[in-house]
């Protein structure tokens, strides 16, 4: 549960312009819980059948102070690594219809997914982030972190 609080607040903190917003999200959370969490379990996640692909590859881009790069398979299976330069987070994901999900709960909104250029988007305490990422299937535009993570290297 500690995890998933730990991961809501980092991805409130992507979606946060000034720090009033990020004082009410927080507040708002401690009060209302984080809406994007699921109650799904590990093995919920991994029953999950995932939509196919035309195509593969990896997206990268910036979301407010963090890197993110989502790196998917054919079948619609991948991962999504977040990095905001002091920790680098990753999870397992699956694509489901236009629904992305993680294995630790969280679910983003697909908003575009084409073989040059993915938006994804999050939406917490009514407070969206949106990660609007573009084909970076050398991992030019990660961070190190990331690309250890994503590679297994």
């Amino acid at each position: 549960m500690w995890e998933n609080v730990r991961n809501c607040l980092i991805f409130i903190g992507l979606a946060m312009v000034v720090k009033n917003i990020l004082l009410a999200g927080s507040l708002a959370f401690v009060l209302g819980g984080c809406t994007s969490i699921t109650t799904m379990t590990p093995a919920q996640f991994s029953q999950l059948s995932p939509t196919q692909i035309p195509f593969s590859g990896s997206w990268s881009g910036e979301a407010g102070a963090s890197i993110a790069v989502l790196k998917l398979n054919r079948q619609g299976s991948g991962m999504l690594c977040m990095d905001d330069r002091k920790e680098a987070m990753s999870y397992k994901v699956k694509l489901v219809d236009n629904v992305l999900y993680s294995d630790q709960g969280i679910k983003f909104n697909v908003k575009a997914l084409n073989p040059s250029h993915a938006k994804i988007h999050v939406s917490l305490l009514g407070i969206g982030a949106t990660l609007d990422l573009n084909k970076d299937d050398s991992l030019n535009n990660v961070t190190p972190r990331c690309k250890q993570l994503l590679t297994g290297a």
